[in-house]
């Protein structure tokens, strides 16, 4: 038996790369934990990144660590003493600090129980646990396993049968890989939002997509899952490959809630695909829009193009939204059809684009190069198209293989991953593998040359938009932004000397 009184929930430090805004948000993972967990336990929330956002340290390989020092976590968890540390490592580069934050827990106390969760330890969870200060893994939904698994550790019952968890015994690591998700998403408490640091999050004004309307704003989650196979995804492999939605009502209340206890002005809607059910989000929509919730939104994590059309986007402008981020990927159908597997046709995107411009929309979209079997004709049409549609902003990224997608599968398989190939410093400005079609030098070169084509021309094609967006970002982000410009300046010349070099 196991007394397991205080609970400490902790988001660790961050990573981000050089010359990019350093995010920060109410981590969803350890509140929605934390809401469920505080009926029968004394829980804390630690939000190390918001906590720290000030303290940068240069990791190499383009990367910046933010967020609280290792002291400082490490007073923390004395001051409090808790039973019980959970940890989320939501992206892989996060791993090393999860680890660390371990050690240091049992350092003070070899009896204080470790558990870590997210994307990393649920598809690595045998590599994860041989660090032998983690204890245990929650696979994908923590808030159905771990109160289970506290009831077994208080009363001295064996927990091997439990769904969804890894575990150390007698040297061998067990895997129980996760067989049931919950059903009704309605049965979860509202994020513990009063155990984080929400003044924090406002004063740093750094959401997911570095732009807001307001400095109240925060993020919500009205769906888990994607019906989608894209390749480079590991977000619907860890829901179960299938999409569950909380009813409208819920969704309503929670940002009924929002607006009338934190003040909020602004949501992010942070779904992986918010508008698959199409008539649930239309009374999503309705509902803000006849309970008067003078909102604005966007959606930083994608929208599903393929599922919009001209009545949900006039609706979607109707309720408050500012800002959808296309999730596009690529701009060419091959590549899209069949080596991503995204069932979207392009054909319609250039229509869609123009309808929600129309609207005074702004358009933020994400786009990929580099998958094995991508040309680099193909790569320049994605570049090429991205232009043609005038979008606000765009973000342009290299295929990385992240643990639990295809893509890793793919490369592994083909012998194309680098030797010194490691997910935890994952740059997705950097390849970490090379394909027949080309080097990771040559895909790098063609990636930076062209951002900073794109960029620059943005100024002059749509000059409204340009400054609306990141003139509002240096208002609020002063000394954010200078950090951003010293640092992209400094990415630039390095790009350029490579150049040379080659």
């Amino acid at each position: 038996m196991q007394a397991v009184e205080k609970i400490l929930l902790i988001y660790p430090p961050s990573t981000h790369i050089i010359g990019q805004p350093r995010d920060c948000a109410p981590p969803l993972g350890i509140a929605y934990l934390g809401a469920v967990l505080k009926k029968d336990h004394k829980v804390k929330l630690l939000d190390a990144t918001a906590e720290g956002h000030q303290n940068l340290e240069d990791l190499g390989n383009g990367m910046l660590k933010y967020g609280l020092t290792y002291q400082r976590i490490e007073d923390r968890i004395a001051d409090y003493s808790p039973d019980l540390i959970g940890l989320t490592c939501l992206y892989s580069s996060q791993m090393p600090f999860v680890r660390k934050i371990c050690q240091l827990a049992k350092k003070l106390n070899t009896n204080t129980i470790t558990i870590v969760g997210g994307t990393h330890p649920a598809f690595l969870p045998h590599e994860v646990l041989r660090e032998e200060s983690i204890d245990f893994i929650t696979i994908s939904e923590g808030e159905a396993t771990l109160p289970s698994l506290l009831e077994r550790l208080e009363r001295g019952q064996d927990y091997a049968d439990l769904d969804g968890i890894a575990f150390r015994r007698n040297g061998q690591v067990y895997v129980n890989p996760r067989t049931t998700y919950i059903e009704d998403l309605d049965e979860l408490p509202f994020p513990a939002w009063e155990l984080l640091p929400m003044e924090e999050y406002s004063k740093i004004n750094i959401p997911m997509g570095g732009i807001s309307k307001s400095r109240y704003w925060a993020p919500i989650i009205t769906s888990r899952g994607c019906t989608a196979k894209c390749i480079f995804c590991s977000s619907a492999n860890f829901w179960g490959n299938r999409y569950r939605t909380r009813s409208v009502e819920n969704v309503l209340s929670e940002i009924e809630l929002l607006i009338s206890k934190y003040k909020i002005k602004e949501i992010q809607f942070c779904d992986d695909n918010l508008i698959l059910d199409k008539e649930r989000a239309k009374d999503i929509f309705h509902g803000i829009i006849d309970r008067g919730l003078k909102i604005f939104w966007n959606t930083p994590n994608g929208i599903t193009l393929w599922r919009l059309d001209e009545e949900l986007l006039e609706l979607m402008k109707a309720s408050g939204c500012y800002e959808l981020d296309l999730a596009i990927e690529s701009g060419d159908q091959e590549v899209l059809s069949k080596i991503i597997k995204k069932p979207l046709n392009l054909a319609q995107v250039e229509s869609l684009t123009k309808s929600i411009h129309k609207l005074k929309i702004r358009t933020h979209s994400f786009f990929i190069v580099g998958f094995p079997g991508e040309t680099k004709e193909q790569i320049r049409r994605t570049f090429s198209f991205a232009r043609k549609l005038r979008l606000t902003s765009a973000g342009f990224y290299i295929a990385n293989p992240l643990p639990g997608s295809k893509l890793y599968e793919i490369c592994k398989e083909r012998g194309y991953l680098k030797e010194e190939f490691d997910f935890e410093t994952i740059n997705f400005n950097k390849s970490n593998y090379e394909t027949p079609e080309f080097t990771s030098r040559e895909l790098e070169n063609i990636r930076d040359k062209e951002y900073f084509i794109f960029n620059l021309g943005l100024l002059f094609r749509n000059p409204i938009f340009f400054v609306q967006r990141y003139l509002l970002f240096v208002i609020t982000n002063p000394l954010t932004s200078l950090e951003v410009i010293k640092y992209g300046i400094i990415a630039i010349l390095k790009t350029l000397l490579n150049r040379r070099k080659t």
